[in-house]
């Protein structure tokens, strides 16, 4: 690998911390009107035999469906601040870096 270099872009990453929070508000305001609408129409297949099995099918499964949205959300809002932390701290390594070899630089070249 002599003479590949590795670069982050901390500004790159950092912006993308934004999109993951804006995928957590659109899931949560879809998530928020879904459970809103569901809960309007209530049980509407009925309570014959038909309607019994239909729950039995149905409602475990969209009460499953519901938790993953809201644990989707959960996975984005973390994602955003965990790559607005990535960036932060590689930002920082960068700066410290540059200011060590600068130092070393100088001691070596006599200018310090």
């Amino acid at each position: 690998m002599a003479g590949d270099d590795f670069r982050i872009d901390t500004d790159q990453v950092g912006a993308q911390a934004a999109k993951f929070g804006e995928l957590a508000g659109e899931l949560t305001t879809g998530l928020t009107d879904l459970v809103a609408g569901l809960s309007a129409i209530g049980d509407a297949w009925g309570e014959d035999e038909f309607g019994e099995r239909f729950a039995a099918n149905y409602v475990d499964k969209a009460d499953d469906a519901l938790t993953n949205i809201a644990t989707a959300v959960q996975m984005f809002q973390f994602l955003e601040k965990g790559t607005e932390v990535t960036a932060n701290t590689f930002g920082a390594l960068d700066a410290d870096f540059t200011s060590v070899l600068t130092t070393i630089t100088s001691r070596l070249d006599g200018t310090a």
